[in-house]
């Protein structure tokens, strides 16, 4: 029990530092919620046939994978802590979906939010049959404003979307547009010391029960 409870505060640990260095990674979006394990953003386009909507979103998408997998290879390279949350670090992957259209800004008290179909079609792509573990998905009208690199890469993939019927989507292998990742960082004893008990020390109050996870309804 113990062992199991270990795992979990250190994988959450875990996926909390890969999105922040996937947010901090995307200073030209707008960082609207996270949703789990997941970070919902948006940016104003000048139109929604504008191409460059399709040049913002294919250039952060890149620039947040590759910070993704630089901060995944330094918690799997240095990280020495022996539970599953810390060794199954580096078998997590990353997935985009991408859409442009127009939608609404809606208000609740301090909130801001954004509605519209166009709303509702970036999260139902969520849950898509694409056969790959990392990719980009586009929506066909994003797709149409892809440059013809993104463009001669994707795979066309219809999709049956709930309460939206059928629609037609691109995917995108993204090591095929992403360039070569930097070396692994070096092993050393502080490196090491320093990944690992910065993992325990941010999870300790948890493991004490010093913090207590809340229950919301």
């Amino acid at each position: 029990m113990k062992a199991h409870r270990t795992s979990l505060v250190h994988a959450q640990d875990v996926v909390a530092r890969l999105l922040e260095a996937v947010i901090d990674a995307a200073p030209n979006l707008t960082l609207l919620e996270i949703e789990g394990d997941a970070a919902f953003f948006y940016a104003w386009a000048p139109s929604e046939q504008d191409a460059s909507s399709a040049r913002l979103a294919a250039n952060q998408i890149l620039a947040m994978h590759r910070a993704f997998h630089v901060c995944q290879q330094a918690i799997a390279t240095l990280n020495t802590c022996p539970c599953q949350g810390c060794r199954q670090a580096e078998e997590l992957r990353v997935k985009f979906v991408a859409h442009v259209g127009e939608v609404a800004i809606q208000r609740v008290k301090r909130v801001s939010k954004l509605a519209g179909l166009p709303v509702i079609l970036a999260h139902r792509m969520l849950k898509n049959t694409v056969p790959l573990r990392e990719y980009m998905l586009l929506s066909e009208p994003l797709f149409g404003l892809s440059d013809e690199q993104t463009r001669t890469r994707a795979q066309p993939l219809p999709q049956e979307f709930e309460g939206l019927g059928s629609l037609l989507t691109y995917y995108v292998d993204i090591e095929d547009l992403a360039a070569a990742l930097p070396p692994r960082p070096q092993i050393t004893r502080l490196g090491q010391l320093r990944e690992t008990w910065g993992v325990m020390l941010r999870t300790l109050p948890y493991l004490l029960g010093i913090r207590k996870p809340r229950f919301a309804l």
